[in-house]
């Protein structure tokens, strides 16, 4: 068993190797014998004998870069510039500086860092507090050098892994380049044919817009004979209906008169009048002798003239001719609606009544309405021939006129698309105008997803419903280094009680042109992957084994 001295040396010992990149290990247990510990600790080279010749010599849990500020021949100066403490404090398993540098390597200070070398793979490091946590982190093993943690070194595989994924992402670059060189080539040519093409039509719409105020100049000069020629065969149309109209109606009044003047004394009297209860004017259903009179002028009979000229304008509307609406047999008080059967010699003479009857609704039927008499025109005549000559003339003259303007239309919508297109910012050779015009859809489980570069995001539901908008084109918005990395869309459909939808479009390299995934990371703001061979960068050389940090 060894002594209280013999321990306080080991414990000496075990500072000092954890300060480095050693362990000791207690007497017994296959470690370095209590002997050789103070032959160690005598000469002063426990550091460099304990350790190997496999790293650079310097404390546990410190960087090659941060080496120098690790000099154990001087006191060590927290690297905040706080405090300045004796070496032999650095990595004692306590913390003395707010920064927590003097404890690299362990997990002392809360925040702390431990540099993991990981040599074969890619140094990192790690939170103090993962340090000995009996967890491996660092894929070389060295975070756990005192939990018993049984840890295997990985670092090798994982950069030959590494290796292999650069690689792959080295040759997906290359062919991605071929493809994004052929668009560079397409888009200059592109341009500069569109540039041709725009200058030609702009030449070429001067000439179109002074042939369009010509043949407008002309068709107004021929629609002004054909206007007046159309206006004047309009009213003499009118005219002759309103005179046939007139003539129409007062045949209709010399026949109620006629109709009405029962004993046909060519006088009109209130008597005769009081028949036709739908001339009644206070509602009761019933045309006294006074309203009679009234319509009469306060007169107990009128001749024809003044029928004609005064009575029948206020009673033509209502006015039923017997002949149009054949009043119901009156029945007197106290008798039988429904008589029975006459006697047979009756029936035989109401049959022939009734024949007569049914022989006058047939016709009646057929007649034209009483508000549109026999011989009136509804629709106006042709025109005569020489203003039909004018009509032609006038037309002639607007069909040139409107294909001119059809011409110009189409002239003036292409430039303003080649003027919209060439303004766009395709990328900084042009590599991304291949995308203008088309379309990629992305299909899952509930929605179509629709990506238009330089155009719009749209959203649809399979299961039916309308398109919604998720933003359209506004600028490139990815950072200073990558400006072409991120596209982004904005003002989308307004969400319900909320922003306009917006989407930002991620670019990565790819043999093809594909959207990969849609997301939603906040409210109405979708994120899309978009691959494409013109966001291929020239890949640089693959990177060989990595020189193990010593």
């Amino acid at each position: 068993m060894a002594s209280g001295s013999d321990v306080a040396e080991v414990r000496a010992a075990d500072r000092l190797c954890s300060r480095w990149r050693c362990q000791v290990a207690e007497p017994g247990l296959g470690g370095y014998t209590l002997n050789m510990l103070k032959v160690l600790l005598v000469l002063g080279v426990l550091g460099l004998l304990g350790c190997g010749a496999v790293e650079v010599k310097r404390p546990r849990g410190v960087s090659l870069s941060n080496r120098s500020f690790y000099d154990e021949s001087k006191p060590f100066t927290c690297l905040d510039g706080s405090r300045t403490i004796p070496f032999d404090r650095v990595n004692d398993d306590y913390c003395d500086c707010a920064d927590g540098t003097d404890e690299p390597g362990t997990a002392a200070c809360s925040n702390g860092r431990f540099h993991c070398t990981n040599a074969g793979y890619k140094p990192q490091y790690i939170p103090a507090s993962q340090v000995n946590d009996g967890i491996c982190d660092c894929c070389d093993t060295t975070d756990e050098y005192n939990s018993g943690a049984h840890c295997q070194n990985t670092c090798r595989e994982m950069g030959r892994k590494e290796r292999e994924e650069l690689e792959e992402k080295a040759a997906v670059a290359r062919e991605g380049m071929l493809l994004k060189h052929k668009f560079i080539e397409d888009a200059q040519k592109g341009r500069e044919e569109k540039q041709v093409k725009l200058q030609e039509l702009v030449e070429k719409r001067q000439g179109v817009q002074t042939q369009v105020d010509s043949l407008r100049a002309e068709k107004e000069e021929a629609e002004k004979p054909e206007k007046e020629a159309k206006d004047s065969h309009k009213k003499e149309w009118e005219e002759r209906k309103e005179a046939e109209k007139a003539a129409m109606e007062k045949k209709r009044s010399l026949e109620a008169f006629e109709e009405l003047d029962q004993d046909s004394d060519e006088m009109l009297s209130t008597a005769e009048l009081l028949s036709h209860v739908e001339l009644d004017s206070d509602g009761d259903n019933l045309l006294s002798e006074q309203e009679a009179q009234t319509l009469f002028g306060g007169s107990d009979s009128v001749d024809i003239a003044y029928f004609q000229e005064s009575v029948w304008s206020q009673i033509s509307a209502k006015f039923k001719s017997e002949s149009e609406a054949p009043s119901l047999p009156q029945v007197e008080e106290g008798t039988d609606p429904h008589p029975e059967i006459p006697p047979e010699e009756d029936e035989d003479d109401d049959g022939d009544e009734g024949d007569e009857d049914e022989e006058d609704e047939s016709d009646e039927d057929h007649r034209a309405p009483p508000t549109k008499p026999q011989g009136e025109e509804l629709e106006m005549p042709p025109y005569d021939e020489a203003t039909q000559t004018l009509i032609d003339a006038a037309q002639i003259a607007r069909n040139q006129f409107e294909e001119a303007e059809k011409s110009l239309r189409e002239i003036e919508d292409t430039i303003r698309s080649l003027e919209k297109e060439i303004s766009l910012d395709f990328g900084a050779h042009g590599e991304f105008s291949y995308l203008y015009g088309q379309c990629y859809d992305l299909s899952t489980s509930e929605y179509v997803y629709r990506l238009c570069p330089f155009n719009r995001v749209t959203q649809k539901p399979k299961a039916g419903g309308s398109e919604t908008n998720l933003g359209i084109w506004a600028s490139w918005a990815g950072p200073e280094h990558d400006k072409f990395g991120i596209m982004k869309y904005d003002q989308g459909t307004t969400c319900w009680q909320g922003p306009n939808r917006s989407t930002q479009v991620k670019l990565f390299c790819g043999k093809e042109t594909v959207v990969t995934s849609t997301s939603e990371p906040s409210r109405c703001e979708y994120l899309m992957e978009f691959f494409t061979p013109a966001a291929c960068q020239q890949p640089s050389d693959i990177p060989q084994e990595e020189h193990d940090e010593l």
